[in-house]
């Protein structure tokens, strides 16, 4: 019986070399943001890649807030603002109940970047796309932002986030709410 069990085992390529599987392809990252476009990439990276939820509030300043949409605020009986934790956990709940997520940010028209040395604020239209885990219909979201950078010991940092409500799909900020529970 052990005889004939071995030469089964033998005859099945269990115990040969397999050629390893190739390591996953780790998820886009700047470790230095050196740059205030670096940081930004950084914030989309978060959005697009759930493996960098856990980097996401690397990318504030410690007093950083983020400022609802005035109409969110008033629609949907939001807090005014709230802070980086919020904003961590709030990423991390996306993640978890999302097959994936895609921003696109433009520049807004009529409103130039402001930037200095240490300080940025830039201007930029966006459109986010939600495609659910459970296979729902995507969701989409629209509106502009308002984003102040701040260089601190050579890096740069989100420090404001402002949201605005410009047409008629719910904000970014509305999706952060929902997503805050």
């Amino acid at each position: 019986m052990l005889l004939i069990l071995l030469a089964a085992l033998g005859g099945c390529d269990l115990f040969s070399l397999r050629e390893s599987e190739p390591p996953t392809k780790p998820a886009p990252w700047n470790n230095y943001s050196t740059s205030w476009e670096l940081c930004l990439q950084n914030l989309e990276y978060c959005y697009a890649d759930g493996r960098n939820a856990v980097k996401y509030g690397t990318i504030f300043t410690s007093d950083y807030r983020f400022w609802f949409s005035a109409q969110d605020v008033n629609d949907y009986s939001i807090a005014a603002s709230w802070n980086g934790t919020q904003e961590q956990d709030m990423l991390l709940n996306l993640h978890s109940q999302s097959d994936s997520v895609t921003v696109e940010l433009s520049p807004l028209s009529g409103h130039p970047d402001d930037i200095a040395a240490t300080e940025v604020k830039i201007y930029r239209q966006y459109e986010l796309r939600r495609y659910p885990a459970n296979g729902s219909e995507t969701e989409n979201y629209s509106g502009e932002l308002e984003l102040h950078f701040r260089k601190t010991s050579g890096y740069w940092y989100i420090s404001k986030w402002y949201d605005y409500r410009a047409y008629d799909q719910p904000t970014w900020g509305k999706m952060k709410y929902d997503f805050s529970q």
